[in-house]
């Protein structure tokens, strides 16, 4: 029988993702459906599945028109979770001094640290979850993707557990996280000041010094270095970060070195080299190299006296004093290349001058050979000064290419720049082989080369 001689219309629409089936039926005045009708009907647009017979039986009962009456559903597939790694520490310490109220830089708490103990977990694996199969309302079978596994990264003085799901530390120490991968770094705590009390410090991991390094004593360490007070005429070396909280009164004796950042809360009469970046609250009299940039912030924010050699950019608040203290700034290389280019230099011109008093030395044996070919000695000592000459030419060249490639890279130079609220007299910069020299004050300035000139211009 045809759905016209039943009297009733039927419509079937089924969801985008095949997972419902929705009925729509017009019956005329006193016209019937069965069930079977329907399911007939369904059966004739593929629903053969999740059919919802008690639903189909009370629309069957009640004989009305109805409209996008869900009569079937199927089941929904569920992908399964990705696994993760659920750290127990914080991933990543960034030291950044805060700006307080007042303009006065605070560098005591900035979270620089954290600290663990043997058989602490500091990570748990959550594995992934399985996916769960479904099934369309036309009977499709839908497979449910499993979720990715991920791996617990653990490096040194970590254990993973029996089961796989926790990195566990083996000894007390600072926390380290890169890449994902998770190391505990051996820590070494002075209570005090290094002094006479506990002599030069070396370590093989991070050093924390609750008190201060006085003059005349050195602390080296592998990882990062933490003072907690003052640093005098002393020797400071780490191959990770810096953090002095009360800063550096060198005495024209304090020598810094660091792999890592610096931050200090000023700097002042010392010699300093860093390989990353400067944090600070003023630069005062002392030679800093540094690969990074150099920020110098806070109520003085101050750059005066010294040499700063900084291969990225500088940024502070004054730049030079009043009283038109030189101070010196150099833009744009790496201390490396710097310190290349004064040997080279060196190397080249001792180089030149040998060669040409070789070269003499070679004419001169050449000619008392021509006078006397029986002349042994001389014969001998010719052909060892010609392939010294032979030699010294070769290396003369190549450290002469060498040398003239540093200096184009140094003549290039661009990009870099200082920028400050105040720059007075006194105050020289130079960028690559140019200078620059500030004769007057200068305010809300930004000082950098452009097309080969250096130039000052306002922000």
């Amino acid at each position: 029988m045809s759905e016209t001689s039943r009297k009733f219309e039927a419509s079937v629409k089924i969801s985008d993702n095949y997972y419902v089936a929705y009925l729509s039926l017009e019956m005329e005045p006193g016209a019937k459906v069965k069930p079977d009708d329907i399911i007939k009907i369904l059966k004739e647009r593929n629903v053969i599945f999740g059919l919802k017979h008690n639903v189909i039986e009370q629309i069957c009962k009640e004989g009305t028109t109805v409209h996008s009456i869900v009569v079937a559903e199927g089941i929904v597939h569920e992908n399964g979770k990705d696994g993760y790694i659920d750290f127990k520490i914080t991933k990543e310490h960034k030291v950044k001094p805060q700006i307080l109220e007042d303009g006065r830089v605070d560098f005591k708490n900035m979270g620089f640290v954290e600290l663990v103990n043997e058989e602490d977990v500091l990570a748990v694996k959550v594995p992934p979850t399985k996916g769960k199969n479904g099934t369309t309302v036309t009977g499709k079978a839908i497979r449910g993707k499993d979720g990715k596994d991920v791996v617990l990264k653990i490096g040194k003085n970590m254990r993973v557990s029996p089961d796989g799901l926790k990195a566990i530390a083996t000894s007390d120490g600072t926390v380290v996280v890169d890449n994902d991968r998770i190391s505990v770094i051996k820590s070494l705590e002075i209570r005090g000041d290094v002094g006479v009390e506990t002599g030069n410090i070396t370590f093989q991991g991070q050093v924390v010094v609750n008190g201060n390094v006085t003059s005349g004593y050195s602390v080296e360490c592998d990882g990062d270095l933490v003072v907690n007070g003052v640093v005098e005429g002393a020797v400071l070396k780490a191959g990770g970060n810096i953090v002095i909280s009360r800063g550096i009164q060198g005495h024209d004796k304090a020598s810094i070195t660091c792999h890592g950042d610096l931050t200090s809360n000023f700097i002042n009469s010392c010699h300093v080299y860093v390989k990353g970046t400067i944090e600070t609250g003023a630069i005062m009299s002392s030679k800093i190299k540094c690969d990074g940039r150099i920020v110098v912030k806070g109520k003085k924010g101050l750059i005066v006296g010294g040499e700063i050699t900084s291969k990225s950019d500088i940024e502070a608040n004054v730049v030079g004093s009043e009283l038109g203290v030189t101070t010196s700034i150099k833009l744009g290389v790496d201390v490396e290349t710097i310190e290349e280019l004064k040997t080279l230099t060196s190397d080249v011109r001792d180089l030149i001058d040998m060669h040409d008093k070789l070269g003499k030395s070679v004419k001169l044996l050449k000619t008392k050979i021509e006078q006397n070919p029986e002349d042994k000695r001389s014969v001998f000592m010719y052909e060892k000064y010609s392939a010294n000459f032979v030699e010294m030419d070769v290396s003369l060249n190549e450290k002469r290419t060498r040398l003239k490639m540093l200096n184009e890279l140094v003549n290039n130079i661009s990009g870099a720049q200082i920028k400050a609220n105040t720059f007075y007299p006194g105050t020289r910069i130079k960028v690559g082989n140019g200078n620059f020299y500030v004769k007057h004050q200068l305010t809300r300035s930004i000082i950098k080369k452009d097309h080969g000139e250096i130039i000052a211009i306002g922000f």
